[in-house]
């Protein structure tokens, strides 16, 4: 009470003094902008709760149900201001989040008193659907300019005529050899090697520029480069919950991170991606590689909540690919975009069947070491309903909400067809593959008992040959040492030939339940396989007992007094397993366990494992395919969009669109709309190829232009001092994995081994490329930490510190330390000069200025001076590795200019 007492005597002190001052409120500064922000949401164009809007001051002072929520210069009689101002919650306005400022109140108080003062002309909101990431791109002329050198390029032209709608002068291109690193660690990722700067130096063909780029283009490093940066968008992340028990994501889930680069290396559309990555299991359903796709929402499982779970598939569905926030619409409908709450659940429809599995793997029958992460409808009656308030303990079950898209992007509707699943994708057992990889490990099991059998022999006979003479005639004590009592002899060699029935009769079974599995699905009736597959799956369960009680007797006769109780109790169980055994035997019937090709994974804590097991639906709904194709529809106005503007935020360190993930009404235009559309369209019509684009992107003009402020006009750093219109390169501090990437580069230490289980983040001395290291929420990679690695649970944009750790790492780690050795001494010129040349083209790519030659020359003698007084061999050469040292900490190795 005392709080709320103190705040409104704090708005009545602000407002008295805002209202002795007329003129100090003024509607579209101060008034206006609150009530966008706070009232617009259900009093605007959007919706008219009590058919009252608040997006004119005409339409305030005419009200709604209530009356006027504004009466010019009657305070009394202004309901808005009331309800603004109340200090009840149920009567507050707005309802939720926090109340009005009192600033804020006192601002509406004094503009109501002063008698409601606004422009005549002022307009409504817009129509949302007048917006422009909501209508299709379209591709405009190319504008024409003057000067030949932007012309050659539709980029140019584009942001050309910007430059002079806005005044603004661009700076000369870059130097050759700065466009080189530029573009090659754009590309793929590593710096250029000596022999590549100077081959291109030495270019002077109107090729040059293009012959670089198709180079690196082709370069399967390429894959890997830009695929990290569709890991960060699409949040690639390796499992992690607590000790062995996944929580998050899934086991395996690399093969979804080969998948991106394989594609990306491929020049896969990008639609075709996405189309992948949503919907694999559906349309490509016996496609091993294509079904690694669905990694992208096998990454989503959460184990302990659905709805958190599936939250984040709606949420980061519509961010990636739509760029819209969704997520906003779960409580209530959306206070910005058009779409309402109703329609969140819409979109949760379309997810609500799907679950996740591991598919086995050629060659692998262990799901713990291998398999394939993938999505698939496994309840295919699920229900949605609408959370009340967005809370998932309260859904209102008198409506089962249907999947469907937002009405306002409704440019088709969403055609769902259920899809019938081919036999193998139903029981995946029927993969050859799958029973090959058991009969291969039964074989290998018996040839290693067929060869156990010679040495179990050879031991018995040594052991009867010493029963039968004298211990004394024992003289050679290595065989004395290896001889076993005669009876626990006899047991071993029984085992060793036990071990080759018990591998021959699981390959029979393994047999039997490959035809059996086959024709239960194919035939009408299946009666003999099955009672075949049972009963050999009963009889390789008999000679494992028997197997099994041998192996008790053995123990038994090995036991020590005290562990003798213990391993007599086993023998009794192992005895009576066995007479179970028998008596299945006996009776076999005709069911049995199928060959399991694929296991599915909980889905949540109390699921157990039998119906982990249960048979997979025949029938896909078909709703994520249909989401797949209405999704990169080429008339969907916005992944094309998308896109292109991740595309171009990577090679220009800022985006056209700066809200890179909401291209809604509450994110910020672009820059160049006329440029976003044009490249989305060119994206389309050059089937959706990224290599497309990134060749258009590199190859232009814009793109070549130097990072330096230095002789720019004043007028033109008045005008643009961020540089949003480009009329320099913008220079940005390199990712994490470039960082280290160029470390080992450099040295000539990287590993260029591609794909594969991820690297443990403990395995810090690997000289694989960075983005192969485990990246989870669980574990972070120490050096790719401090250098602002991406967030593991959204990562659209990465982060850019300056802090000291990241100096500290490139002076005092063993990886800096090490490198620099290792490229001061792969630098084999003998003079001083030329070293000193030769250490900064391979590190910075530039030569070095005269200043900085003399200043590296007085460096050299001192680190050298200073490693002979302690005493240290080849002072020399460490002298020269403290200078790469040096380089490598200069701001210009962390920077791509």
């Amino acid at each position: 009470m005392l709080m709320t007492s103190m705040r409104v005597a704090l708005g009545l002190i602000l407002s008295a003094t805002v209202a002795s001052a007329d003129d100090a409120v003024d509607y579209t500064k101060h008034i206006k902008p609150v009530l966008r922000e706070r009232c617009y949401a259900c009093h605007g164009v959007l919706k008219q709760e009590g058919g009252l809007r608040l997006d004119t001051a005409a339409l305030a002072i005419k009200g709604g149900d209530s009356g006027p929520a504004i009466v010019a210069s009657d305070l009394a009689l202004s309901h808005l201001l009331q309800r603004v101002s109340a200090t009840e919650e149920s009567e507050r306005m707005p309802p939720e989040g926090e109340p009005l400022k009192p600033t804020e109140i006192a601002a509406i108080r004094a503009w109501i008193a002063a008698g409601a003062k606004a422009p005549t002309d002022e307009k409504p909101e817009r129509d949302p659907r007048d917006h422009w990431a909501f209508k299709a791109p379209v591709r405009l002329a190319v504008p024409v300019v003057s000067d030949p050198v932007w012309s050659r390029n539709p980029i140019d032209a584009f942001i050309a005529t910007k430059h002079q709608e806005m005044g603004l002068t661009p700076q000369r291109p870059a130097d050759k050899a700065v466009w080189l690193r530029r573009v090659t660690l754009d590309l793929i990722g590593l710096p250029p090697t000596l022999a590549e700067r100077e081959a291109f130096l030495a270019d002077d063909s109107p090729e040059a520029y293009d012959n670089v780029v198709a180079r690196l283009l082709d370069s399967p490093q390429y894959g890997e480069r830009w695929g990290r940066h569709w890991m960060d968008i699409w949040r690639y992340s390796d499992w992690w919950g607590l000790g062995a028990e996944v929580r998050n994501s899934q086991k395996h889930i690399w093969h979804w991170r080969d998948w991106i680069i394989e594609s990306l290396n491929a020049d896969k559309g990008y639609d075709q991606m996405v189309r992948e990555m949503l919907a694999a299991d559906e349309l490509y359903p016996n496609d091993l590689d294509k079904l690694r796709a669905s990694g992208f929402l096998a990454r989503q499982y959460f184990k302990f909540n659905r709805t958190s779970w599936l939250d984040e598939t709606v949420e980061h569905t519509a961010k990636s690919f739509l760029g819209l926030t969704f997520n906003c619409a779960k409580c209530h409908d959306h206070k910005y975009d058009p779409f309402a709450q109703v329609e969140y659940y819409q979109m949760r429809a379309i997810f609500e069947p799907y679950q996740v599995r591991t598919d086995a793997v050629p060659g692998e029958i262990d799901f713990e070491k291998d398999g394939i992460p993938r999505a698939f409808d496994c309840n295919l009656d699920a229900q949605t309903f609408l959370h009340i308030r967005g809370d998932d303990r309260n859904p209102d079950k008198n409506r089962v909400i249907e999947p469907k898209i937002p009405a306002f992007l409704g440019f088709k509707p969403l055609q769902i067809a259920p899809v019938t699943l081919p036999l193998e994708a139903v029981q995946p057992g029927l993969r050859f593959f799958v029973a090959e990889a058991h009969v291969q490990a039964a074989e290998k099991r018996r040839v290693e008992a067929i060869a156990a059998i010679a040495v179990a022999a050879k031991k018995l006979a040594q052991s009867e040959a010493a029963c039968r003479g004298p211990v004394s005639a024992i003289h050679d004590l290595k065989l004395a040492a290896v001889l076993v009592p005669i009876d626990q002899a006899v047991l071993e060699e029984k085992i060793a030939n036990q071990r080759v029935t018990t591998a021959t009769a699981k390959i029979a079974e393994i047999r039997a339940k490959q035809l059996a599995d086959l024709q239960r699905l194919t035939l009408a009736d299946a009666t003999m396989s099955c009672k075949a597959a049972a009963r050999a799956e009963r009889m390789s369960a008999l000679v494992q007992a028997d197997e099994a009680l041998s192996r008790a007797e053995l123990e038994c006769l090995k036991a020590s007094a005290a562990k003798k109780p213990e391993a007599e109790n086993k023998l009794t169980a192992t005895k009576t397993s066995l007479a179970a055994a028998q008596k299945a035997v006996q009776s076999p019937g005709d069911t049995y366990t199928p060959l399991v090709g694929s296991l599915k994974t909980l889905e949540n804590n109390l699921e157990n494992e039998e119906s982990r097991r249960k048979p997979f639906p025949a029938t896909s709904t078909g709703r994520r395919t249909a989401l797949a194709h209405w999704l990169t529809d080429p008339a969907n106005p916005l992944p094309a969009r998308v896109a292109v503007n991740h595309l171009w935020n990577r090679h220009f360190g800022r985006p056209l669109v700066p809200t890179v993930f909401d291209f809604g009404r509450k994110g910020t235009p672009p820059t160049h709309p006329e440029l976003l559309d044009w490249l989305a369209v060119e994206l389309v019509e050059s089937g959706w190829s990224m290599k497309h684009l990134h060749r258009l992107i590199v190859t232009s003009h814009t793109y070549r232009m130097s990072s330096s402020n230095a002789d720019v006009s004043p007028e033109t750093i008045a005008k643009d001092p961020d540089n949003r219109f480009l009329w320099r390169s913008h220079p940005r501090r390199m990712e994490a994995q470039l960082v280290r990437d160029s470390l080992l580069s450099l040295s000539g230490e990287l590993d260029l081994t591609r794909g594969g289980p991820s690297i443990p983040v403990k395995e810090e001395a690997s000289k694989r490329r960075s983005l192969y290291y485990v990246h989870s929420h669980n574990e972070h990679q120490k050096f790719l930490s401090t250098f602002d690695d991406a967030n593991v649970l959204e990562c659209y944009r990465r982060a850019e510190s300056i802090v000291p750790q990241q100096a500290l790492a490139l002076e005092n780690s063993p990886l800096a330390a090490t490198a620099a050795e290792k490229i001061a001494a792969r630098i084999t010129v003998t003079g001083e000069d030329d070293f000193i040349r030769a250490a900064f083209q391979t590190v910075l790519c530039v030569d070095p200025k005269a200043e900085e030659i003399a200043a590296s020359k007085d460096a050299l003698v001192e680190w050298t001076t200073l490693a002979k007084n302690a005493n240290r061999p080849a002072a020399a050469q460490k002298a020269r590795a403290a200078l790469v040292q040096a380089l490598l900490n200069h701001n210009d190795f962390v920077t791509v200019r």
